[in-house]
C-alpha cells in the first residue's frame, strides 16, 4: 500500500470514527449552544413577567430623588408614567417604557454570570454590586431628563432621554458588566489560572521528560511541529534595550511573588515555599528566586533555606539554581552573635522588653537569678537593664514604624527561646507578630488583645467591673456626669500609668477646671483606707494560680518603695473576681484599697509584671519562673504558688556606670 492509500485510508477511518462518537470538543460546543439558548429564554421569561414591576418601582425610586430635591411640577400619580410641566406650564406624560428601564441590563448580567462566572463564588457579590451601580446610573439618567423637561422644554426631555440618555445607557451597562467581571475573575491567588481558578503552571510531581535518552518513535503524521512565536520572548531578545529588559523582568518577579505567595501571611508564605519546593528546585525556580530577593519575613527566609538545602541531591538544572543553592548556603551560615564566655546554667536566653522599668529590670534580675541568660530590649538608650543583661539591643518604640522589623531581625540574631513583655502597651504591637515569632522558635504568652484593652482603658474597665458586680469607685467620664460622682475626687486619663497627669480635688468649684486640664479625663470617688496591690498570676485556663497581696506603704511616682505582704481571703476574692471579669490571663498586678470595714474595692489591674515584683519574689512565690515555665510548655498544668505574709520591703537607689561608647555599641545593635 503506498504511502497517498494509506493516508487515505487513516483519514477515513478517523472521519468515521467522529461520526460515531463526538469528540469532546464538539460535545462542548453543543453543551454552550444550549447555555445560550437557555440565557436567551432565560432573559426573555424573566423579561416578560418583571418589567411591569420594575418600571413601577424605578419611577417609585426617582419619584423619591425628586422629592428629596426639591423639585415641583414632575409628578409620578399614574405609577408608570410621569406628569412633567414645563416652563410655561404646558403638560406632557413621560411614560417609563420596558426600553428606559434597567430590567434588560440586569438580565444580561445575571445571564453572564449564570453561563459564564456561577463556578467562581464571589459571583453574587459582584451581581450584586453590578446590579446597584446599573439601578443609580439609570436613575442619574432619569432624573435629568426629567429635569430637563421641567426647566427648559418638553423637547429638551425628548432630546435628553433619546440621545444623550442612550449614550448614558450603553455607558452604564458597560461600565456595569466590567464592575462585575472585575469583581468575579478576581482570586487572592493570581498565578496563572484556567477559567476554574486551577493553577495551570502548578505541575504535579509526575510531570516530567523522559531520561536516560529514551526516545518516542514518531510516525510521519506525529512530526514535531515549527514552534510557535512567542511575541514577548521576541520583544524581550530583539527590540527592547538590554537596561529595559531586565528592568521589567525584574518587575516580573516581584510580581511572581505577589500572585503566588505574597497575599498570604508568613505562615502560609513559608508553607507554600516549602510545597514550591518539594516539587522540584527546576519547577518553580523563578518564584524561589523571587523570594530569596524580596521576601522580607525572617521565618519565610528560613522555610526556603532549609527546603533547598534538603534537595542538594537534586540535580542541577541552570545556572538560577545554582544561585539559589548558593544563596540558601550563605543564610544558614549566618552566626548570631553570642557571647562564647558566658553559658547559662539552664542553657535558656529569654527575651525581655521594657528593660528599663522598674518591672523589666526585676524580671531580668529574677531569670538571671534562676540560671538563665537574658537579651534585653528597650526604646530607651539609657535604660538601666540594658547593662544588667547578657544581651542588649534597642528597639524602637512600639507606636513607631520600623518596630516590628527591628524586634524580629534582633530575635532572628539571638534566637531566644521565650519572649517576656513587661509593658502592656506594646501588647497590641506584639500580638500580630505571634506566627513569626513561632516562625524563628521564639514562644511567648500574651494576653487576649479585648482583655489587654480593657484593663488599659479605664471606662471600658469601670464599665467591665460594674457588669461583674465587682467594687469600683463611681466613675464619670463626661462633664455632664462628673457632677454626680461623690467627692472628694481623683481626676486622671481614661488612658495612663505611672500616675501622670493625677488631679485630686477636694473643692466641687474647683472639679469642672480639673476635668478639663487632664487630656482624656475621668472622674472617681477618691477611696478611703489602706492601699494594696495584689500580684497575681493567672494560667491559661482562666485558673489564679498565685495570688500576693502588699500594703503599698510608701509609692514614688505610682511605684511602690515600702511594702509588706498580708494574707487575706477577702482581697485574694475579689483579685480573683477581677481578672475573671475582664478575662485576662498571665501576669497581672492589681490594684485596690481596703476600708476601716474591711471591705475591698478595685481601682485598676496592669496585665503585667508591676514594679513591686521584687517583694513578690522575696516572699516566696517565684511567678517569673512559673510564668516562663508555661511560656514553653503551654500544655503543663500550673501549680499554684506560696508566699510569706509580713515579708517587707524597703527601696534604696544603685548606680550603674557605663561609658558612652558602650551605649553607641548597644545603641547600634539596631
Amino acid at each position: 500500500m503506498t504511502l497517498v492509500a494509506r493516508r487515505l485510508d487513516h483519514a477515513l477511518h478517523d472521519r468515521a470514527r467522529r461520526r460515531l462518537v463526538p469528540s469532546g470538543t464538539a460535545r462542548r460546543r453543543q453543551l454552550v449552544i444550549v447555555e445560550m439558548m437557555l440565557a436567551v429564554a432565560g432573559c426573555i421569561a424573566g423579561y416578560t413577567l418583571f418589567i411591569d414591576w420594575a418600571r413601577h418601582f424605578e419611577v417609585r425610586v426617582c419619584e423619591q430623588i425628586i422629592l428629596a430635591m426639591g423639585v415641583d411640577r414632575i409628578s409620578a400619580a399614574l405609577g408608570d408614567s410621569f406628569i412633567v410641566f414645563g416652563p410655561g406650564f404646558e403638560p406632557v406624560t413621560a411614560q417609563m417604557t420596558g426600553s428606559c428601564s434597567i430590567l434588560s441590563s440586569v438580565l444580561a448580567l445575571a445571564a453572564l454570570a449564570v453561563i459564564v462566572l456561577r463556578e467562581r463564588s464571589q459571583v453574587l457579590l459582584g451581581f450584586v454590586v453590578a446590579s446597584v451601580f446599573v439601578l443609580a446610573a439609570n436613575q442619574v439618567r432619569l432624573v435629568l431628563s426629567l429635569l430637563a423637561g421641567r426647566y427648559f422644554a418638553v423637547d429638551a426631555l425628548v432630546f435628553f432621554h433619546d440621545w444623550i440618555g442612550a449614550v448614558i445607557n450603553f455607558a452604564y451597562t458597560l461600565i456595569g458588566l466590567l464592575i462585575m467581571i472585575g469583581m468575579t475573575m478576581y482570586d487572592a491567588q493570581r498565578a496563572e489560572q484556567d477559567h476554574t481558578g486551577r493553577h495551570t503552571a502548578d505541575r504535579p510531581e509526575a510531570w516530567a521528560r523522559p531520561g536516560l535518552g529514551h526516545r518516542v518513535p514518531l510516525d510521519d503524521d506525529d512530526a514535531p511541529k515549527a514552534p510557535k512565536v512567542q511575541v514577548a520572548a521576541f520583544l524581550h531578545r530583539k527590540i527592547l534595550p538590554r537596561a529595559l529588559s531586565v528592568r521589567l523582568a525584574r518587575r516580573r518577579e516581584r510580581t511572581r511573588v505577589d500572585y503566588r505567595v505574597g497575599h498570604e501571611n508568613a505562615d502560609r508564605r513559608a508553607a507554600i515555599v516549602r510545597e514550591l519546593a518539594a516539587k522540584g528546585l527546576g519547577v518553580h525556580t523563578a518564584t524561589l528566586l523571587a523570594v530569596a530577593t524580596h521576601e522580607t519575613d525572617i521565618g519565610v527566609l528560613d522555610a526556603l533555606a532549609d527546603a533547598v538545602a534538603a534537595r542538594q541531591w537534586e540535580p542541577v538544572a541552570n545556572a538560577d539554581v545554582v544561585a539559589l543553592r548558593l544563596w540558601a548556603r550563605a543564610w544558614l551560615m549566618r552566626t548570631p552573635a553570642v557571647d562564647v564566655d558566658f553559658v547559662p546554667e539552664s542553657g535558656r536566653l529569654i527575651a525581655v522588653t521594657g528593660a528599663g522599668g522598674p518591672a523589666g529590670v526585676a524580671v531580668i534580675q529574677a531569670l538571671q537569678k534562676a540560671g538563665d541568660a537574658v537579651l534585653a530590649l528597650d526604646a530607651n538608650p539609657d535604660g538601666v537593664g540594658l547593662r544588667l543583661a547578657t544581651h542588649s539591643a534597642v528597639l524602637p518604640r512600639a507606636d513607631q514604624p520600623g518596630y516590628a522589623e527591628s524586634l524580629l531581625s534582633i530575635l532572628a540574631e539571638h534566637r531566644p527561646g521565650a519572649l517576656v513583655c513587661t509593658v502592656a502597651e506594646e501588647y497590641h504591637a506584639l500580638t500580630p507578630l505571634v506566627g513569626h515569632l513561632d516562625e524563628l522558635g521564639v514562644r511567648t504568652w500574651l494576653p487576649d488583645p479585648a482583655s489587654a484593652e480593657t484593663c488599659l482603658d479605664k471606662i471600658a474597665f469601670a464599665t467591665a467591673l460594674h457588669a461583674a458586680g465587682v467594687p469600683h469607685p463611681a466613675t464619670a467620664w463626661t462633664a455632664d456626669t462628673a457632677g454626680l460622682v461623690p467627692g472628694p475626687w481623683v481626676v486622671k486619663p481614661a488612658r495612663g500609668r505611672g500616675s501622670r497627669d493625677v488631679v485630686l480635688v477636694d473643692n466641687p468649684a474647683d472639679l469642672p477646671h480639673a476635668f478639663f486640664s487632664v487630656p482624656g479625663a475621668i472622674v472617681q470617688t477618691r477611696l478611703a483606707g489602706q492601699e494594696f496591690t495584689a500580684d497575681a498570676l493567672v494560667a491559661r485556663d482562666g485558673r489564679m494560680v498565685a495570688c500576693v497581696p502588699r500594703w503599698r506603704d510608701e509609692t514614688r511616682g505610682g511605684i511602690s518603695v515600702r511594702g509588706t505582704t498580708f494574707a487575706s481571703a477577702t482581697v485574694t476574692e475579689v483579685v480573683a473576681a477581677t481578672l475573671r471579669a475582664v478575662g485576662h490571663s498571665g501576669p497581672a498586678n492589681v490594684q485596690g484599697f481596703v476600708d476601716f470595714t474591711g471591705a475591698v474595692t478595685i481601682v485598676e489591674v496592669n496585665p503585667r509584671f508591676s514594679g513591686g515584683l521584687p517583694l513578690t519574689l522575696a516572699a516566696g512565690a517565684d511567678v517569673v519562673s512559673a510564668y516562663v515555665a508555661g511560656i514553653l510548655d503551654p500544655a503543663a498544668e500550673m501549680p499554684g504558688l506560696e508566699f510569706q505574709p509580713g515579708v517587707r520591703m524597703a527601696r534604696y537607689f544603685s548606680e550603674v556606670f557605663y561609658t558612652s561608647s558602650s551605649l553607641e555599641m548597644v545603641g547600634a545593635a539596631r
